[in-house]
This record gives C-alpha cells, structure tokens and sequence, in this order.
C-alpha cells in the first residue's frame, strides 16, 4: 500500500470517527426510564415512571412500558414488541435483565417481552396468564392499578418468589359487561350505578350461607378471611357492603388476588380486632402488604365487611408495606398508636375530616339520586358536588366518580381547601402524579406557615423529578 494511500485511509477513519462523535453527542440521549405513551392520554405518566423506578430499584430489573395507540400496519404485537425491545436495548444496562410491558388500546393486547436472562423465573406461561387477564383489567375503572400491580408482581417474581401465581380474569366476568374497545385505557368505564348493579345482580351464584354476616364480627371476618382463601372474587358476596360490592365490580379481583392477599394476610400473624362504635378493625401484623379489614355493624345487627372503607381509611404506599391511617379523625388512630403499629405518628391528612357515616343498610341508588337531585336544584352550590362525591368515595371507593365531582366543586369554590385536600388524595390514588403536584403546590401557596405540608410538597417534588435521569 503507498504512502499516499494510507495517508487517504487514516484521514478518512479520523472522519468518520469525527462524525461518530459528533453523532453521539447531538443524537437525544436514551432515557433512564423507558416510558412511552401514544394514547392520548397523559395523566398517568410520570406514576407509571415512578412505578418503573421504584420496581428496579427493589429488583435490579430495567423495566419498560409502552402504550400504543393502535399496532403498527401488518405488524403483530408480538413483533412489535420484540422490535421495540431489540431497538431500545431494554435491560443491557443491567446485565440483560429487562422486561418490556407493552400494551395497544385499539386492539386492547398486552405482550410482555423478557430478556433471555429471566426465562427461567419469568416464563413464557406466566406472561401468557397476564397478557389473557390484561383483556379484563385494561378495560376496568382504574386500568392503572393493573399496569401498576402488574410491574411490581413480575419484578418478584423475577427475583425468585415463585408462589405469586399468574393473573386471569375473574371467573364471574362477562363480555357483556366488560366492553369499551377503543379508547377504554383513556376513558375507563362511563357507567351509572344501575348499570353496576345490573352486571352484579347476572354475576353467578354464590354461597349465600357460607359466606353471609354473622351477629359476630369475629365470625364474619373468618367468612370473609375463607372466602379469600377460596379465591372468591365474586363482587354478590353476602358478607360485602352494597357499595363494596359495586367497588369489586368497577376494579375486578380474580382468584390468584384474592389467594394472595389471603396468604399475606396469615403469614402477618394473628389479627387484632378493634372496636369503635359500629366498626371494627381487623389488623395483620407488620411487614407485609396488607391494608386492615374493616368491618360495619347494620342496624340489623349484622357485621359486614367495608372494602370501600379499607381503601378510603387507610393507604400503602408502593415503597412501604405497612399501612398508614389517612384522615386525624379515623376512630381507630388512637388504638393503633397504643398497639406500637408502624407509620402512626400521625395521620396522612390531618386538615380534612371524613363524612359522617350513614346507618347501614341503606338504599344507595336512592341517595345517589337523592344527591343529584340536589345538584340538578342548585348547580351552582359546589358543596353540593362534594356532598355527592364523599358519598361515592367513602361508600363505594368509586374514584373516577368522585374525581370527577370534586374536580366540580373545586371549579366553583376554588378557595376551598377540603376539596384540594380530596384532589390529592384522588389523583395520587388515579395516578395523576402531575394534577396532584398541582393540587399540592396551591396548597403549599396558600398555607405557607403549615412545614408538614412544605415539607410533603418538596419531597413529593424531589421524588417526581426524573429532568436529570
């Protein structure tokens, strides 16, 4: 090779090498957290990013979600989704651990795609039994709460807990009753109450017997514990308040749920029951991933169990799993701080109080039309609005329901902190990360000499910063 010749080749690699490095230094730099959304709908992005960070860090696992609109022309969601992972390089910074989570509105698929390096504690069975159970819960009230619980559950199981078990629909579930198509990971359901408690009266029949409430409310919490243990999902359970049932029908439970929230409630230990007034508290030992059971005595005498109550009362945050008393003036606060329970310090909302609790039993769909009727009178009065949402939030856990009316009633009364207060609550609970830190930073505005408040919103603040990742 002459002189000259390679004088040419040295000045043409030191140009390409130049153009490499001028590549990689305008080309947009790869995020930490792989979160892409072409939905339309942004409300639940920076949780989802939350979710993806909080999940690697616990199992040193990269996890990536994305949301499609619609798959691409001629491609199916298995090819797009190995394209997607192939492209983004899902899991090479961590030693080739990755899982890609991707779902498709329009055609409502989910496909989960694991790196090599996870096949064996992540096979392909188990994402299979998710991908079929995404069919249900993709449509529900919250679908967050799936994709959120669907992280979590995977990255254990990536971690070696094989006793998790693989998600499906709930056996009472009909396609009839489960529709939306396009556009239900947006929107979620637009049903009334009637519609809710139409699909629950066609739910097959359970053991009304076995599972009815008891006189004793130890008696009727070990129905309701055995239920668990049987898997049962079915939202006509006896046992369950009338709203609670209308909650198991907006957010489906299936049977590998209910089986695990059961063996985590056993493996916490003996139960303490606590009483105040016509409620009773069933609470699990610490360390595990356990909300208490809440109990109601009716003016029949009978103890039923308020899911709705056990979700409204109380909260668990995805980075801890004991639980925390969300409102001052929970009756059960005192107690727990006397039984040395983690988290009691102090309750999450000390500036807001819960409604007082109508006498059950009682006909929902007549206070519901009671409180609209109120509403259609005097449109303008945003109490209103929030009297009506407290009864959905408190009763039946219906959080789009209740959004969307106190989003009202702040409309109207914009001064009015309590309903800041329920937006904050609402949305961290919806996922809406960004509507909450809103909701937080006008409170922290308004309230300047509270430091519980300030420091809440700046730590919220920090921990929702992903501008340097």
């Amino acid at each position: 090779m002459t002189r000259s010749l390679i004088i040419a080749c040295a000045a043409i690699l030191i140009a390409l090498g130049a153009a490499f490095v001028g590549y990689r230094a305008h080309a947009p730099k790869r995020p930490q957290y792989v979160m892409i959304n072409d939905t339309g709908q942004h409300d639940f992005d920076l949780a989802f990013r939350m979710s993806l960070k909080l999940a690697e860090g616990k199992s040193g696992i990269e996890n990536a979600l994305v949301l499609m609109k619609a798959l691409p022309p001629s491609k199916s969601i298995e090819e797009a989704a190995a394209d997607i992972f192939q492209r983004m390089r899902i899991g090479a910074r961590r030693n080739g651990r990755g899982i890609l989570y991707l779902y498709s509105a329009k055609e409502n698929l989910l496909k989960i795609e694991v790196s090599y390096a996870l096949e064996g504690e992540i096979p392909d069975a188990y994402c299979h039994r998710l991908e079929e159970a995404a069919k249900t819960y993709m449509l529900s009230e919250i679908p967050q709460d799936f994709i959120s619980e669907l992280i979590i559950t995977t990255n254990l199981r990536g971690m070696g807990t094989k006793d998790l078990g693989g998600s499906v629909a709930p056996r009472w579930s009909s396609a009839e009753f489960l529709s939306g198509g396009a556009g239900a990971l947006a929107q979620g359901y637009r049903r009334t109450l009637a519609d809710y408690q139409g699909a629950i009266r066609k739910m097959p029949g359970a053991d009304s017997l076995k599972f009815a409430p008891s006189p004793d409310a130890e008696e009727s919490l070990r129905r309701y514990l055995a239920s668990l243990a049987s898997g049962l999902g079915d939202p006509r359970l006896p046992l369950l308040t009338e709203g609670s049932r209308i909650f198991r029908v907006i957010v489906p439970r299936n049977e590998e749920q209910q089986l695990r929230i059961n063996e985590s409630f056993e493996s916490a230990g003996a139960h303490r029951l606590l009483y105040a007034g016509n409620l009773a508290l069933a609470v699990p030992g610490v360390g595990k991933s356990n909300l208490p059971v809440v109990l109601r005595r009716g003016s029949d005498h009978l103890w039923y169990v308020d899911e709705a109550k056990s979700w409204t009362y109380f909260h668990r945050f995805e980075d801890n799993v004991n639980f925390f008393v969300k409102y001052a003036d929970n009756p059960f606060l005192s107690a727990l701080q006397s039984e040395h329970m983690p988290n009691m310090a102090s309750a999450i909302y000390i500036h807001v109080r819960t409604p007082t609790m109508p006498v059950y039993p009682f006909a929902l769909s007549d206070a519901v039309q009671a409180g609209e009727q109120k509403i259609l009178a005097a449109p303008t009065v945003a109490a209103n609005y929030a009297e009506l949402a407290d009864l959905y939030l408190f009763e039946m856990n219906w959080q789009t329901r209740a959004l969307e009316l106190y989003e009202k009633a702040s409309a109207l009364a914009p001064e009015e902190l309590t309903y800041r207060w329920r937006l904050v609550d609402l949305y961290l609970n919806t996922s809406r990360a960004e509507k909450m830190l809103a909701e937080f930073k006008f409170l922290a505005d308004r309230l300047p000499a509270d430091t519980q408040l300030q420091d809440w919103y700046r730590a919220y603040k920090k921990t929702y910063d992903f501008g340097t990742n």
